[in-house]
């Protein structure tokens, strides 16, 4: 009974030694790999598309034209880009703009008027407008136009319709420089027609002085003829009251605050009549008779109805002449200087040269003088100094 047992457990070990060898040789089932071969060849097919569709509607939107308004102002745009790198002012850019109309469009014709700045001409502004054009306005043509005179005409036009329409203007021309005038003087020479030798002295001296007479002198009315004769500027020096009358007399002639209106205008008119050539009137003394405003204004209408200056002598701080005169509306003035309040030459010559200061500050200056035998050497001296000085005498009537 021993061996078959022994055969029992030969199969049983021969089982289990094969079942060890099949199971020891058993492959496990194989895992798929995925394919990197097929992702890339996505991404390319996918890249192309993207490429050919991206060139497709560039070709599409290039043969598309921008419409039309939108051109019209991009044109606009473009101006105004182009005038600000010229660097003109917008002050000196005027535009103004009229609706138009043509089928299905509709747009602004705009007109603009440009002044150009010094140093840019106007072919350099339609050279550079027609370059930038090129490059960036479709459908847009420029012309030269035509335009008023030393103008620049320019038109621009969308789908040659006109769009804009461009005046270019030279800049305004500097004035010239000009010289300052000269500083102007106005030498009045007071109470002419006692002397006749004097006059002529004084008419010998190569300035236009201006002879201010008396009326109703003995020389009163030779002087005034010869002087205009000689083209010298005649006046009419008026005696008035002064304060002091009677101790200090006026003489011939004088008004006096007393007098009624009629009798006033009687001396008045008996004064301007007697001595011929007048362009104007001072005052002789009268420091009570120029404070007088009723008084004045009746002699100042006078002046005014016969077109006669007045030039207030200042012989009180309170006179109402010149005052009276511009409310009336008349040519006045007002003196400056009493040349020689002393007849000391180096104090007539002080008063000269303050005089040439006076109208080195204003433009201007009026002196008043007398014919005294210092006051006519004076002024033959000065006269070098004047030249000097840069200054001009002329007849008082220049002043005004």
């Amino acid at each position: 009974m021993a061996p078959p047992k022994a055969d029992s457990d030969k199969k049983k070990v021969s089982r289990r030694s094969g079942a060890g060898s099949r199971s020891s040789t058993k492959k496990p089932p194989l895992r798929r790999k995925k394919s990197s071969g097929i992702n890339v060849t996505w991404i390319l097919i996918s890249l192309c598309l993207g490429i050919a569709l991206a060139i497709t509607l560039y070709l599409y939107l290039k043969h598309v034209p921008t419409p039309f308004t939108q051109r019209v102002k991009a044109t606009n745009d473009l101006l105004l880009s182009q005038f600000y790198q010229l660097e003109i002012p917008l002050k000196d850019i005027r535009k103004w703009g009229e609706s138009q109309r043509e089928g299905e469009k509709k747009w602004v014709l705009t007109h603009w008027e440009i002044v150009l700045p010094q140093g840019v001409e106007p072919e350099k502004v339609t050279s550079q407008l027609t370059q930038r054009i090129k490059e960036t306005c479709q459908g847009v043509t420029l012309t030269t136009a035509m335009a008023p005179e030393n103008a620049w005409g320019i038109e621009l036009k969308v789908d040659d319709l006109l769009a804009h329409h461009l005046i270019l203007r030279p800049p305004p021309l500097k004035p010239p420089k000009l010289k300052p005038p000269k500083p102007r003087i106005a030498i009045v020479v007071d109470d002419l027609g006692l002397n006749k030798n004097a006059a002529e002295e004084l008419l010998s001296i190569d300035v236009p002085l201006t002879f201010s007479i008396f009326p109703l002198r003995p020389f009163s009315r030779h002087i005034a003829q010869t002087a205009h004769a000689q083209g010298r500027e005649v006046m009419l020096h008026l005696p008035m009251e002064p304060r002091g009358y009677p101790l200090k007399k006026p003489g011939a002639g004088a008004l006096f605050v007393s007098m009624s209106e009629k009798e006033l205008l009687q001396q008045l008119r008996e004064d301007l009549e007697s001595v011929p050539f007048i362009s104007g009137v001072n005052n002789h003394m009268g420091s009570r008779f120029m404070e007088n405003e009723e008084k004045v204004r009746l002699v100042l209408q006078e002046l005014k109805e016969r077109n006669l200056f007045f030039l207030d002598s200042l012989t009180t701080s309170k006179s109402n002449g010149y005052k009276i005169a511009v409310e009336i509306a008349i040519k006045a003035a007002k003196r400056d200087i009493f040349l020689d309040n002393t007849t000391k030459p180096k104090d007539i010559e002080r008063q000269f040269k303050k005089l040439i200061r006076i109208a080195r500050s204003h433009g201007k200056a009026i002196g008043i003088c007398h014919p005294y035998p210092a006051t006519i050497a004076s002024i033959k001296r000065m006269i070098s100094k004047f030249e000097e000085e840069g200054i001009e005498i002329v007849p008082l009537s220049q002043l005004f």
